[in-house]
């Protein structure tokens, strides 16, 4: 079968696209995730709009996520590459709880570094350092979370 000139370059450039799509929909590089849900208690009261950073420790697969309490403290943590939850393993966890100069926490989505923020931390580094923090918590799969500390805000 012989392919007029014209008719070549179509078929080249269909058969471009279907390479480019075969990828297209398949399930994204790394660790499965499960659903993280939990709630943070500061002394036994509900801590709401605080924010809270999982990094993995030990042998945890991935790089972690984030979450912000909402009203009676819950939270759900979406993982920094995308999608909802985290592998399951061994966790260090930030709490922080930012607060304005007039005493309103730090803005939903607020990307401003804390370090040029007018806002400071009120919970103490023990919980609120990403380095430090003393938080560890084991994440498995349908099992919430419930992070409870203790003391006074700064």
């Amino acid at each position: 079968m012989r392919l007029i000139p014209g008719k070549r370059t179509a078929l080249g450039a269909m058969l471009l696209m279907c390479s480019f799509c075969i990828g297209c929909g398949s399930k994204p590089e790394g660790p499965e995730l499960g659903p993280v849900t939990g709630v943070v208690l500061l002394n036994e009261e509900p801590l709401e709009n605080a924010d809270l950073f999982f990094m993995p420790i030990e042998s945890t697969p991935g790089v972690g996520g984030q979450g912000r309490s909402k009203e009676g403290g819950k939270f759900e943590v979406v993982y920094y590459r995308g999608g909802e939850g985290l592998p399951a393993g061994t966790y260090r966890v930030a709490v922080s709880y930012r607060l304005m100069p007039d005493g309103t926490p730090v803005p939903e989505g607020d990307e401003t570094p804390p370090i040029e923020s007018p806002a400071t931390e009120s919970l103490p580094a023990k919980y609120s350092s990403k380095d430090n923090s003393e938080l560890q918590v084991k994440v498995e799969p349908g099992q919430p979370i419930e992070l409870k500390l203790t003391g006074k805000k700064k």
